[in-house]
């Protein structure tokens, strides 16, 4: 019997993809058009209304663990009830109606619940968001390439919004509150894509092969999973460079700029550097990037002067940090493919994201508590030595002992 084509109900079609997923690609640049003219400069917009490093450490590291933690946990339950799009409406309207109300924060505390109450709408919908992509992809490469490159596209739109708005003087406040609108675009799109038929569902997965499940968690993937929690943990958030990036330049609407740069450059070289890791191995390109954030640290341990030079340099920065995510992002989630293999899904990645989000909570507040506490230099000094660490323990591990190709 030969297997159903998933993407066979959807005649229409867009560029080469079903419609209901250009849809959803619609509703992701949107959705990103409003987060990431946020974030360009959301560490900015807490010092603006009183906060610190270490306020920028809490809510960083508060409404990611959020978000990682729900992405694992909303998948599940939408598979239990075997519905998808509720939890993909609830998760896209819970986050473009909360951002904006950020704007009418008097205090940090404010910001905090209405940030995670964002980034719960994004642990929420992106599973079952994922399943419904999968149920109406012709070509499923294809369809989570289109989908990936609107969501990309958002936040470059984003960013460059920011920059523009930040240039002619706009508030913080006032750009917040003006991500509404694309936020209101997002929320009527997804309400024209229809849910995945459950019935259908079940018939499509008899197909699939369900001999091998992720139902019980071995040593080797808790060993990997420790592993890949040194390199989180090593990590920098982003919202820290940001701050530090201040430092660098004559004005602050260049944050922005620099927010659009990296997301380039992690665009541009995420498929070369997973191409890189299947030819060499996952191990030198993950330490390769890991040495760019160790190098990068160190130089943003140094005190420097704002000149024509400084804004050259942080420029360099913000591209070595792309190159960074590049090499470390994408290649952390294929080795949970290559240890519980293609049809050992949704289970594993739960626990991955799980701990991962647990694991960021304990990084940006420690990180965040010394940047406040001491300063930027001790801050940068303390995960450069824990970088070092972090690339000596991937150079000695044996990861053939761990992953079983």
């Amino acid at each position: 019997m030969s297997e159903p084509k998933e993407g066979s109900n959807s005649k229409r079609t867009i560029f080469g993809v079903a419609l209901p997923i250009f849809i959803m690609g619609l509703v992701s640049l949107f959705t990103d058009i409003s987060s990431e003219s946020i974030q360009s400069f959301f560490p900015l917009f807490i010092i603006s209304i009183g906060g610190t490093a270490f306020v920028i450490g809490i809510i960083s590291g508060i409404t990611e663990a959020i978000s990682n933690i729900l992405k694992g946990l909303s998948g599940w339950m939408s598979d239990k009830i075997n519905r998808r799009k509720p939890f993909v409406v609830a998760g896209y309207t819970v986050s473009n109606l909360s951002k904006p109300l950020m704007a009418f924060s008097p205090s940090w505390e404010m910001v905090l619940g209405l940030k995670a109450i964002d980034r719960a709408g994004k642990g929420l919908r992106t599973s079952a968001r994922d399943t419904l992509i999968s149920y109406y992809a012709i070509e499923k490469g294809k369809s989570f390439g289109i989908h990936r490159a609107m969501d990309t596209l958002g936040a470059v739109l984003g960013a460059i919004m920011a920059f523009i708005l930040l240039y002619f003087a706009w508030t913080y406040q006032q750009i917040i509150l003006f991500t509404i609108i694309p936020g209101i675009c997002a929320i009527i799109l997804i309400l024209f894509v229809k849910d995945v038929d459950s019935a259908k569902l079940k018939e499509i997965m008899k197909f699939q092969t369900t001999s091998t499940r992720v139902d019980r968690i071995d040593k080797n993937f808790i060993k990997l999973i420790i592993i890949l929690g040194v390199i989180e943990f090593a990590s920098i958030n982003i919202s820290f460079l940001q701050l530090r990036s201040i430092d660098y330049l004559f004005a602050d609407f260049f944050i922005p700029v620099l927010y659009l740069i990296s997301n380039i450059v992690y665009m541009a070289l995420s498929p070369f550097m997973g191409s890189l890791s299947d030819k060499i191995g996952r191990k030198p390109v993950i330490i390769t990037g890991l040495s760019i954030l160790l190098v990068l640290s160190i130089i943003l341990a140094v005190p420097v002067e704002i000149t024509l030079f400084s804004l050259i340099l942080i420029i360099i920065i913000w591209i070595m940090f792309g190159f960074y995510m590049a090499s470390v992002d994408p290649i952390s989630r294929a080795y949970i493919a290559d240890l519980v293999g293609k049809n050992k899904r949704g289970r594993a990645y739960g626990y991955y994201y799980f701990s991962v989000g647990l694991i960021s909570l304990g990084e940006s507040l420690i990180f965040g508590f010394i940047y406040n506490s001491f300063s930027y230099t001790v801050a940068f000094i303390y995960v450069s030595i824990l970088l070092l660490l972090c690339i000596i323990i991937f150079t000695i591990t044996d990861f053939s002992k761990i992953i079983k190709k």
